[in-house]
Formats: structure tokens, C-alpha cells, sequence
């Protein structure tokens, strides 16, 4: 092999290489991308689950002052701060 063939021969080796790693860069930032949209989905899925369970226990203890309320005028037990 000449060394023009070999120079050739190498040229052509480290273009091959350099777009194959350029694909395998691209493909871990998609899959790195891919990873970060399921764990923000994640962390908004269980605020969401949160807010709707804050929302029902503010519900139940609005629903219980009021039946404080009543208990307390029914029996003339005064209670502060209702």
C-alpha cells in the first residue's frame, strides 16, 4: 500500500468516525432530553395529585367547621375563632 493509498484509506476512516460519533452524540442528547421530559412529567403529575388532594382536605375541614358551628349553636357551647 502506497502511501498515498494509506493517507486515502485514513482520510476516509476519520470522516466514518467522526459522523458516526456525531450520531452518537445526537442520539444520547435525545435520549438525555427524552429522560428530562419524563421526570418533569414525574414532578408534574404528583403536584397535580397534590393539588387535588390539598383541594379535598381543605373541602373536609371546610365541611366540619361547619358542622362545628352548627354543634355550637345548637348547644349555646361558645367556640372562639369560628
Amino acid at each position: 500500500m502506497s502511501d498515498d493509498q494509506f493517507t486515502k484509506l485514513f482520510n476516509y476512516m476519520q470522516d466514518s468516525f467522526d459522523r458516526l460519533e456525531k450520531k452518537v452524540d445526537s442520539k444520547a442528547s435525545q435520549e438525555s432530553l427524552d429522560n428530562l421530559i419524563s421526570t418533569i412529567d414525574g414532578f408534574v403529575k404528583r403536584l397535580d395529585d397534590n393539588e387535588v388532594e390539598q383541594a379535598s382536605r381543605d373541602r373536609q375541614f371546610d365541611r366540619l367547621l361547619e358542622w362545628a358551628r352548627k354543634v355550637s349553636e345548637k348547644t349555646g357551647v361558645p367556640l372562639e375563632n369560628l
